[in-house]
């Protein structure tokens, strides 16, 4: 057998004998073309000798367009930029140099990759500059060109988002000094109350009503009025401290001040949760003031009702108390009137006349005085009205009467049926067409009733054909004893439509009248689908 070698094994891995002019030229030339960086290389005379497959894809230029030619005939835009400065630099003096991309202004006009072809129109480079010595032709110059659009495009958006953020600190900031300041200068007291009772003031009011100067009770009396107290030891406020009851939804209590001072507060609170926990916004509004104008607005009502009240009784006691008297003085000139007329001298005739007449007009207009007092004294409770009901009643009065021609009251349609004293609602309707026919001509007169309905009233219209109102006085003829013409003209007291005014009043509706001279008058009584409580009220 022969003995092993001992001699070391060669490696059975080939190996390649790369010169350095030879296949290691070719690797790296092919190297430099696979490079996902820009390469270029130029020579000691400014023209380009290696310019790799980056380039070619970027600028769309071929190595052979390009091979030979100065840079800067490449791209003339480059002659006086950054880059060719540098290269000079690089060439003569051997400096290296890096351009950022913020001096593109003088960067090669490479096209950038499609994504970021909408918001750039040449490529973010980052430009090395760097000389190369060689042995045989000198020092030549490379450029590394890297594409940075990405990141600048990156940084653009950093930059943004930091001045927006800084734009949103600086409104926050803005925004807190000025709750701050709104706080500090409300009139009212806030403060902020958590689930577990603690209470803290938020403004200088709160502080002056709960902070240790100002009411020890109210803290207790504000956990008291707090949904979620039950698990908070608090003893219930004394009754004199809470002006409301809790189921109204408003609450009012008293605190006291240092001075010792009552002052009514209004309490109103909210809730909203942050950290898990709920919070309770108070607020406490001073109502001393509105509570002065209630007590002098009561104050006022009463005597108000009041004087309403003694004025009512001074005209029904007036009226009541004059009718004797007129009634002997109205008896004894018609008795005279019967048993001397002809008797004596036309101008004794005369006089009688008048004084009967004056009598009668005084008996009218006390009794229309005496129904005006008794409109609010005398009212009877509401109950539905049917109007064809009542119109048919006033229509039947008329004719029984012989104070209208058949024909001359036209109702058109249903008419609504209503909340209200049948009694006063026959008074003021007969009134309005009685109105209605006086002021037309008793041959040709017409009063047509007719009605319409919004969402929350009925509105009754009383339409005639008389001689009209002058718009300057349709707010005056509902005054008591406004007339506008004299009593030789047209007959009346210049009470009856103070009247309607009044019933219309009590019932809680508004009249009206639109007119003009000689084309006639149309009233309209608007009378509410839901009882007012005043109306109601006053009614029983």
């Amino acid at each position: 057998m022969k003995k092993p070698s001992s001699k070391p094994q060669k490696d059975a891995t080939p190996s390649f004998d790369l010169d350095r002019e030879g296949n290691a030229a070719e690797l790296f030339a092919a190297l430099l073309d696979t490079a996902d960086t820009g390469l270029v290389a130029l020579a000691p005379d400014r023209t380009v000798c290696h310019w790799n497959q980056w380039m070619q894809t970027r600028s769309g230029l071929r190595a052979d367009e390009v091979l030979g030619k100065a840079l800067h005939d490449i791209f003339p835009e480059t002659r006086m930029g950054r880059v060719s400065l540098a290269i000079e630099d690089c060439l003569k003096f051997g400096m290296p140099a890096v351009i950022s991309p913020s001096l593109n202004q003088g960067a090669l006009p490479l096209s950038p990759l499609p994504q970021f072809a909408a918001s750039f129109d040449r490529m973010e480079q980052s430009i090395r500059v760097h000389p190369i010595k060689t042995k045989s032709n000198g020092t030549l110059c490379s450029l590394i060109i890297r594409d940075v659009t990405l990141a600048v495009q990156r940084d653009r958006l950093l930059r943004k988002q930091a001045a927006e953020l800084a734009e949103l600190v600086t409104q926050s900031k803005r925004s807190e000094d000025r709750t701050k300041a709104i706080l500090q200068n409300t009139i009212d007291a806030i403060l902020v109350a958590s689930d577990d009772g603690n209470i803290e003031p938020l403004n200088s009011r709160a502080q002056e009503l709960c902070g240790p100067d100002g009411d020890p009770e109210l803290r207790n009396i504000i956990r008291f009025l707090l949904p979620d107290s039950d698990h908070i030891a608090i003893t219930p406020p004394p009754p004199n401290r809470l002006l409301t009851d809790l189921g109204t939804g408003v609450i009012e209590v008293l605190a006291l001040t240092k001075t010792g001072r009552s002052v009514p507060l209004e309490v109103a609170i909210s809730h909203f949760s942050a950290d898990q926990r709920y919070h309770y916004i108070i607020t406490l509004r001073d109502i001393s003031q509105r509570k002065r104008h209630e007590m002098e607005i009561q104050r006022t009502m009463a005597e108000l009702e009041r004087s309403n009240s003694e004025l009512e009784q001074f005209a029904y006691a007036a009226s009541h108390d004059l009718q004797e008297p007129l009634r002997m003085v109205s008896s004894y000139t018609q008795l005279i009137a019967r048993r001397y007329e002809g008797k004596l001298d036309d101008t004794a005739d005369e006089f009688i006349h008048y004084a009967v007449d004056g009598t009668q007009r005084m008996q009218r207009m006390i009794d229309d005085l005496l129904t005006l007092s008794r409109v609010g004294r005398h009212g009877k409770p509401f109950h539905p009205v049917p109007l064809d009901d009542l119109f048919d009643a006033i229509v039947a009065n008329f004719k029984r009467a012989g104070s209208a021609p058949e024909g001359n009251i036209i109702r058109e349609d249903h008419l609504p049926t209503v909340m209200g004293d049948a009694s006063q609602l026959l008074l003021l309707f007969q009134n309005l067409v009685s109105n209605g026919l006086k002021y037309s001509d008793p041959q040709n007169g017409r009063v047509r009733i007719f009605s319409a309905d919004t969402p929350n009233s009925h509105r009754i219209f009383v339409e005639d054909n008389g001689i009209g109102i002058d718009p300057q006085y349709h707010e005056t003829i509902f005054e008591i004893f406004k007339r506008l013409h004299g009593y030789g003209d047209y007959a009346g007291t210049g009470i009856g439509l103070a009247i309607c005014k009044k019933i219309t009043d009590r019932h809680g509706g508004i009249l009206s009248v639109t007119s003009n001279v000689g084309e006639g008058s149309t009233f309209c009584v608007e009378l509410p689908k839901e009882l007012p409580i005043v109306a109601t009220s006053e009614s029983m």
